[in-house]
């Protein structure tokens, strides 16, 4: 019982943080990297053909780091072989269900 009083309380005031908080949010781009570029007299370049607003951009690109690593996961072996670990040496003893008493 207390364990979900606990989670109601902590969900109603998560809630009520967003809630509370301005609709438009800057991005990472915005608040920190634009902030330095300013100071260093950078201009800002477009990076793609499209503009992506927020951290939009940043989650596109970290959908298609996490797409890339599975694909690489999924193709380990085609891609780099069998590891020392991997690799299982044929015995030519048989097994030890398979001897007889002597």
């Amino acid at each position: 019982m207390r364990r979900k009083l606990i989670i109601a309380a902590l969900a109603v005031l998560f809630i009520g943080a967003v809630l509370g908080t301005s609709s438009e949010w800057l991005g990472t781009d915005d608040t920190v990297v634009g902030g330095l570029a300013q100071k260093a007299g950078v201009h800002e370049s477009q990076l793609l053909p499209w503009e992506l607003t927020g951290d939009l951009q940043l989650f596109v690109f970290c959908a298609g780091g996490a797409i890339a690593g599975f694909a690489v996961g999924y193709y380990w072996r085609t891609l780099f072989g069998e590891g020392p670990r991997e690799r299982v040496e044929e015995v030519d003893e048989p097994a030890i269900a398979d001897r007889k008493a002597p």
